[in-house]
């Protein structure tokens, strides 16, 4: 954490808690703003007093200004690593329900493009798909491993380890995507599609193509609402982490004839537009909790160029992202220079803060001045607060410890490990007496992951205990000592141990680098 230009400490990316000279505290708000050209292409160089910040129409003061350039950044040591707030966070969400096999497999050559031409120091990536039977199903958390991100964008299915937080990735499963992005270099450079080197592993999620499933199995109208209600969602479990999060959702749209009076087509009918009011309102929700999780939601529509401009499907894409900062991709037949571009023009973000005061919630408006002509603005029109919906900590946030190595109180872990040739065993040990008064019924039990990472940063091994703490078992004096083997090729490597008390957000971690000869 760092001091700010007038002593003012930011704790998160959104609504955080900060201290003025240590003698108040007060709630900050930070605005992401991103100033493109009109080609795209963000707009450097602007200083605090060329931006206007407005909250419910009255001008207000900006306490904290700053600016992100993730394509500039670049890896730093362990112990000066940069602040969690300056990173982007992109999930990527592919549409199985209003889309078509043919257009997600464009999106997903367009997805691995743009985590292909990222920059490693800055941008993580989470892997996700949306369908009305199972919602938005998280294939892994973010993730700094390209390997595994490609994996799990063209196979769409989440890992077939045991690993409940996504992070660990089977060595033949890595191997064979090693393998595959290798070939596919050597044939036609970095650009070309890995499809070809993976075989048909995504035909059994898109059999017969999720969309017409579904559309069968359920009336229009619901189709909307789940997607709609999916989105927020997805964008609740991002409010906890820190970064600038974007949501990506790649999409064929549904029809937003119920939710929008505007017309494609010839005019056939003089009768008013049949809106819908329940979707109108779930809209209106899902835009709040996006403001209110500091979450972008960007739309690249997958059909492609579409034979009236101002079709019923964009339109939908429009609405889903109005207000939310995001922008949207249609008309474009070049996908992955599409979402280039995109991701490119939110590689500059100015970040305004203010003081949040009395106010809960409210609408903001952000104006720059001396900007060229056609230069667009974009930024989060609210603020407000999601609260947590369960005790337990989200296994986006747990997997988010792990790799970034935050420090745990709940309970103190002490571990070492002991390697032979080929072999690495890890111990933990951590004190009865510090857990059992934690323990919360009726699930009297913690769970210990372990994970090796290699010096990659990739975690390439992985096993979970469960202890129970039920009946006499329930003692609280003496210590608990595990020692897990783990077989390694010769190497440096990290071991990481996340211990939670079951019920709780209580919980411990300790790392160790060790090296097998």
């Amino acid at each position: 954490m760092r001091k700010l230009g007038i002593a003012l400490l930011v704790a998160c990316a959104f609504s955080a808690r900060a201290q003025v000279r240590e003698s108040m505290t007060v709630e900050v708000v930070q605005v992401p703003v991103y100033v493109t050209t009109s080609d795209g292409k963000p707009v450097t160089g602007l200083k605090k007093d060329a931006f206007q910040l407005s909250v419910d129409g009255h001008p207000q003061a900006i306490d904290y200004f700053d600016t992100f350039d993730f394509a500039s950044a670049t890896s730093e040591p362990p112990a000066i690593e940069r602040p969690r707030r300056e990173r982007r966070l992109y999930l990527l969400l592919f549409d199985l329900t209003f889309a078509t096999p043919p257009t997600i497999a464009r999106a997903q050559h367009a997805a691995e493009q743009a985590v292909t031409h990222s920059n490693p120091a800055t941008d993580l990536f989470a892997v996700a798909t949306y369908s009305s039977n199972r919602g938005v199903f998280f294939l892994s958390p973010f993730l700094s491993d390209r390997v595994a991100v490609a994996r799990a964008i063209y196979t769409l299915k989440a890992s077939s380890t045991l690993d409940p937080l996504g992070l660990a990735l089977a060595s033949a499963e890595r191997a064979k995507f090693v393998t595959a992005m290798e070939q596919a270099g050597a044939a036609a450079g970095s650009d070309e599609d890995l499809s070809p080197f993976l075989g048909t592993e995504v035909a059994d999620t898109l059999k017969g193509g999720q969309a017409n499933q579904d559309m069968q199995a359920m009336p229009g109208n619901r189709l909307i609402e789940y997607q709609i209600e999916g989105l927020g969602e997805a964008a609740a479990r991002l409010g906890m982490l820190e970064g600038q999060k974007h949501l990506l959702v790649f999409t064929e749209g549904f029809d937003s004839s119920r939710l929008t009076d505007i017309r494609t087509g010839p005019k056939t009918s003089a009768r008013p537009p049949n809106l819908d009011a329940r979707l109108l309102d779930l809209v209106k929700q899902m835009h709040e909790t996006f403001v209110s999780a500091g979450v972008t939601l960007d739309s690249v529509d997958i059909k492609g160029l579409r034979h009236t401009f101002d079709s019923l499907e964009n339109n939908a894409l429009y609405m889903l992202s109005r207000g939310t900062g995001g922008r949207v991709i249609v008309n474009r037949n070049d996908i992955v220079a599409a979402v280039d571009t995109l991701v490119q023009a939110q590689r500059l973000v100015y970040v305004l803060g203010f003081r949040q005061g009395e106010r809960k919630q409210g609408r903001i408006s952000v104006h720059v001045n001396g900007l060229p002509h056609g230069a667009e603005v974009s930024y989060r029109e609210g603020f407000g607060y999601t609260p947590q919906k369960t005790a337990d900590l989200d296994a986006l946030q747990l997997a988010d410890i792990l790799l970034n190595d935050v420090p745990q109180a709940g309970v103190s872990l002490t571990g070492g490990v002991r390697t032979s040739e080929g072999q690495a065993e890890v111990a933990v040990s951590f004190g009865r007496a510090e857990v059992v008064p934690q323990l919360v019924d009726p699930t009297p039990s913690v769970e210990l992951l372990f994970y090796i990472f290699d010096d990659h940063g990739a975690a390439v091994r992985f096993k979970a205990k469960r202890i129970n703490f039920s009946g006499k078992a329930r003692v609280n004096t003496g210590y608990l000592t595990l020692n897990e083997p783990f077989a390694l090729p010769k190497g440096k490597y990290t071991s990481k141990v996340l211990l939670r008390i079951s019920g709780t957000r209580s919980m411990g971690f300790v790392r160790r680098d060790f090296t097998v000869d």
